[in-house]
């Protein structure tokens, strides 16, 4: 897994958990992060920092490793020529 899919795997993972809380972006944003750069993280335009992943993990009421719990397929090894 290169670091894009990691990233993409992590926003889609976040905006799973705030649907599965039944929260709008505007609603979590009361995080001390403003909207714009949530939707950002949460579209994967912009990677989170450790202090957005804490906030986002208090706002939803998890974790924060809970926001880090995706799946790392393993890279297909590669053929011999």
């Amino acid at each position: 897994m290169d670091y894009e899919s990691f990233q993409r795997s992590v926003s889609k993972r976040i905006k799973q958990l705030r649907l599965d809380k039944k929260l709008s972006q505007e609603e979590l944003t009361g995080l001390d992060m403003g909207v714009r750069v949530y939707q950002r993280i949460e579209s994967g335009d912009g990677a989170p920092s450790l202090q957005s992943l804490f906030k986002i993990a208090k706002a939803l009421g998890v974790h924060p490793k809970e926001l880090l719990n995706v799946p790392i397929p393993e890279d297909k090894p590669k053929k011999a020529k």
